[in-house]
């Protein structure tokens, strides 16, 4: 079947650097997309020497016509010589199984079934039939979904699988050259049904769409690809200075505050959704959590926090954004401990409270908060405890709420029963992150105290 390669296939070896003969698999439908993709492929391999297999999924939802689908690819891929590798699969039961969409869930089955042959037969190369119309389909699906640069870049040409590279060789070719491709060599293929059904958000963007597209301009295919190729090198750009930025500025899966708060936003944000994918195991973030994440930054309120999905956490600590999974509430156990001069442990909240003469203790603990204390105001001898019910602390001439107080103040639930209450016989002296009573400040000439409260 000797014959030229057309002039828009992408050679595998130039996308993955691998060598020329390395062995392909390519994911196969039976559409005109994919039996082209085999024919072009099978020419590659007469040039080449690489072996081309080709893997079909059976998905149990088309019936008779799936069957069709399955003999058709049967004899395709033994007219060529190719390997074909069929998986049945029940997808709506999946689907259900896994609550995922059924084209969610035929997609995670597709991928898993094509890694695992990669990996099973040396493999190193997935190769899949999506065009420069699939292409400006994902451009308009992302641009309405208000995507990022990187969803209105389209279709990466390459990326890595868990099984080598997945490519994509005939991303430049549009539809219609596909299809001149195949009467030319007189190829035949079958059609999805499913395709032509418009309550699909993807096949209305196909039928209705990228016809008006194209009526306005005839290269709306062609123009888009060239679009989507210049906005992948910028985003491309965009990640190695992100990455520069966050070589330089990161401490493990925190970022300094001032940093995020006075750097571009286009290299902050995804410096955010960089460390949130490592720690998250590759999960992703919507817009408005990267929105409420830069908020938190802006505020800096130490020990402030939000929750994020997949059970991570950012908080606010020592003047930088952390990132880490969100920690178990863990019930604390009632105490009660006279304050005497000196350190005084917290066992059930790991706290340490130092009490000394006036400014001897300011900078003991990087983690402390300090309170000083006039010495005549403290009615008996100072005690710490934990947190109650009801609790009320004398500010600006009215007795407030603890509890709202903290609300607020948006220190984190798990923060808030850590805090020690320092009190006397009068109630509540001073609150960490919350403030001290009333009246209770150093005067000029009056004896005062330091409490020292370290919380690490």
């Amino acid at each position: 079947m000797s014959h030229s390669l057309p002039e828009r296939f992408l050679l595998p070896f130039d996308l993955t650097g691998y060598p020329a003969d390395t062995p392909i698999l390519l994911g196969f439908s039976g559409g005109a997309d994919s039996v082209t993709l085999l024919h072009i492929l099978c020419a590659y391999r007469e040039a080449f020497g690489a072996p081309i297999y080709a893997a079909h999924i059976h998905h149990g939802i088309r019936g008779e016509e799936a069957d069709r689908d399955e003999e058709f690819c049967r004899h395709v891929a033994d007219s060529l010589g190719v390997r074909l590798f069929v998986l049945h699969a029940d997808v709506p039961r999946a689907a259900k199984e896994s609550h995922q969409s059924v084209e969610t869930a035929a997609r995670r089955i597709r991928y898993d079934f094509f890694e695992q042959l990669m990996q099973e037969h040396q493999i190193p190369i997935l190769a899949t039939a999506h065009n420069a119309n699939d292409n400006l389909e994902t451009m308009i699906f992302n641009l309405v979904r208000g995507s990022g640069l990187s969803g209105l870049c389209g279709i990466p040409v390459s990326r890595l699988c868990k099984g080598g590279v997945l490519i994509r060789p005939i991303l430049n070719m549009t539809r219609e050259e596909i299809l001149s491709y195949a009467r030319e060599h007189s190829l035949s293929f079958v059609t999805d049904s499913t395709n032509t059904d418009t309550d699909y958000t993807r096949n209305k963007i196909r039928a209705e769409l990228i016809p008006a597209l194209c009526a306005l301009n005839g290269s709306a295919v062609e123009h888009a690809a060239r679009l989507a190729q210049s906005l992948r090198a910028d985003e491309l750009c965009l990640q190695s200075m992100t990455g520069m930025f966050l070589e330089g500025l990161r401490e493990g899966d925190s970022i300094e505050l001032e940093k995020i708060n006075g750097s571009p936003d286009a290299i902050v944000n995804r410096a955010l959704l960089t460390i949130y994918r490592e720690i998250s195991n590759e999960k992703s973030l919507e817009h408005t959590h990267v929105t409420a994440l830069r908020k938190l930054a802006a505020k800096g309120e130490p020990h402030s926090a939000m929750s994020l999905p997949h059970g991570i956490e950012a908080v606010i600590e020592e003047k930088r954004l952390i990132f880490r999974p969100c920690q178990e509430n863990k019930k604390i156990e009632p105490y009660r401990l006279d304050l005497k001069e000196g350190r005084n442990t917290i066992s059930q909240t790991n706290t340490e409270i130092v009490i000394s003469p006036s400014q001897n203790a300011k900078n003991i603990y990087k983690n402390s908060i300090l309170f000083s204390i006039d010495s005549d105001t403290i009615n008996g001898t100072p005690f710490v405890r934990c947190r109650t019910a009801g609790d009320k602390i004398l500010l600006g001439g009215m007795h407030k709420s603890l509890k709202k107080l903290m609300c607020d103040k948006k220190i984190p639930p798990e923060l808030r029963d850590r805090l020690p209450i320092i009190c006397d016989a009068d109630g509540i002296l001073a609150v960490p992150l919350i403030g001290q009573r009333d009246h209770t400040k150093p005067k000029g000439g009056n004896r005062s105290i330091d409490i020292t409260i370290d919380l690490s």
